[in-house]
């Protein structure tokens, strides 16, 4: 029971839905944090997408967002040395 199932994933789940998970196919393990219950479950659906764009991409907005700032100061540096 220890070993983790590489298709499973174990969560805290909120006490208010763990009946919704438990008809989802996941299975109560035991007690979790305050007002919690520690649960195991079915790998999402897209896996290959979870493990390709980790977080849901946040890192390719995390990029994006900071080669947009420093693209910004570029153009300023280069009015004031203009």
């Amino acid at each position: 029971m220890d070993d983790l199932a590489p298709d499973h994933v174990r969560a805290f789940i909120a006490r208010t839905r763990v009946a919704e998970m438990k008809s989802r196919g996941w299975r109560v393990l035991g007690p979790g944090e305050e007002g919690s219950i520690l649960m195991e479950g079915p790998m999402l659906a897209s896996r290959t997408e979870v493990l390709d764009a980790p977080i849901g991409g946040v890192f390719d907005d995390l990029i994006a967002r900071a080669m947009e700032r420093a693209d910004a100061r570029d153009r300023m540096d280069a009015r004031r040395a203009a």
